[in-house]
């Protein structure tokens, strides 16, 4: 789907490790502190690290034991080792204490700086590079760049957008769409626009020609026509173009044009992005205000607000059949 995109930052992580690997421990603690700023300053990876710590809960008093205590703790389960590591490094990175992995690898029984440095190594710092590597896939970082692209819509370019919309509402579907595309071609993604699947057309598949293309559909809410009924058939659209395509996952880009929130009350989220699974398929739906005419916080009174449920995407039917007597 996107193959250049997350080998560029695996290409970008594994140089940090590197030098990590090679630095000496006068400025081990200055090296680390300028890797966790690299992790936190891009959203792909930002994603991953949010969602670590919900993972193992326990894991941030273990941490505490280990850098306020200096107690030696093992671990045999890998994912409690990443965890636990991840609140390690960020409790290393705040401490303004430039010997913190120094004493941490002394903990563990290091003979010298060395090998105390080889010891934090070994048990915090590898273990989280690895969990890191394994979760970095297609679908986070594409689900990543989606959300950078909503923040500068809703932050920047309101106005803009709602023009287009505005001036031709017959066309203002496409061109809203045609933004986006430009958008993820900027951030490096190939595609082609609008291929015929037996479903229809899906606005967009990514890298179409691959193995592993990128589904994506385009809506707009007004709050009149095209209301939450009409969200739900692009929903189903986008369920049917992934079984066509034979892909797990699928996004519904809807624009809200109105003057009313969307709430979707999904039973998941990912990156703070609600997602639906349906008969193996993860649907993910991201909602862009781009009305740019709402009165102030002090003005709007209550808050006026569609919500779209499961039910409202999903329709279950039961089998109730009889086996003939």
């Amino acid at each position: 789907m996107n193959t250049d995109l997350v080998q560029a930052i695996r290409y970008k992580l594994q140089k940090r490790m590197v030098r990590l690997g090679s630095t000496e421990y006068r400025v081990f603690h200055l090296t680390l502190k300028q890797f966790w700023g690299f992790l936190r300053s891009h959203d792909v990876l930002q994603g991953i690290l949010e969602d670590l710590p919900r993972r193992v809960p326990d894991a941030a008093g273990t941490a505490d034991r280990i850098v306020g205590k200096q107690e030696g703790l093992f671990f045999d389960d890998e994912l409690e080792n990443a965890a636990v590591a991840y609140h390690v490094l960020r409790l290393c990175v705040g401490s303004n204490n430039p010997d913190a992995e120094f004493n941490l690898g002394l903990a563990y029984g290091a003979r010298d700086a060395d090998d105390a440095l080889d010891k934090f190594r070994a048990l915090f710092l590898e273990p989280f590079y690895e969990y890191i590597d394994e979760q970095l896939d297609d679908q986070r970082a594409i689900l990543a760049v989606l959300r950078r692209y909503k923040q500068k819509c809703e932050w920047f370019q309101r106005e803009r957008l709602h023009t287009l919309w505005r001036e031709n509402t017959s066309r203002g579907e496409h061109l809203l769409g045609y933004h986006l595309y430009e958008y993820l071609h900027d951030q490096g993604l190939e595609f082609v626009i609008e291929p015929l699947t037996a479903s229809g057309r899906p606005d967009l598949v990514s890298a179409q020609a691959s193995d592993d293309p990128l589904v994506a559909d385009v809506k707009v809410f007004d709050g009149k026509t095209r209301n939450k009924s009409y969200i739900a058939a692009g929903f189903n659209q986008v369920y049917l173009y992934t079984r066509d395509c034979n892909q797990p996952f699928g996004y519904l880009v809807v624009y809200n044009v109105s003057d009313t929130d969307l709430k979707l009350v999904l039973p998941h989220q990912e990156q703070s992005t609600p997602f639906l699974v349906h008969n193996a398929k993860s649907i993910f739906v991201l909602t862009i205000d781009i009305n740019p005419s709402l009165p102030s916080a002090s003005k709007r009174g209550k808050v006026k607000c569609v919500e779209l449920t499961e039910k409202d995407l999903v329709e279950t039917h039961s089998d109730n059949a009889k086996a003939d007597a």
